[in-house]
């Protein structure tokens, strides 16, 4: 669970901003550091301008709860 706020940098309205905890899952074996940068780096809308929007442009994780593993397999 990633706890996220806005990016003060963006001053658009898109849903994604106004969310403040957001579940997502990685392989096993992935860091901290890979899990934001890779959450950071996806891609969220294009714009009617054309404009490519990703999320750490949007929302920046502030922090992460509740880190479990799949015991499934």
């Amino acid at each position: 669970m990633f706890n996220v706020k806005r990016n003060a940098a963006y001053q658009g309205n898109h849903e994604l901003a106004r969310t403040d905890r957001i579940h997502t899952t990685f392989p096993l074996g992935t860091t901290e550091e890979e899990m934001i940068s890779e959450f950071h780096s996806e891609l969220v809308n294009i714009d009617i301008n054309g404009k490519t929007w990703l999320k750490g442009e949007m929302i920046q994780v502030t922090s992460i709860d509740n880190c479990f593993e799949d015991s499934t397999n």
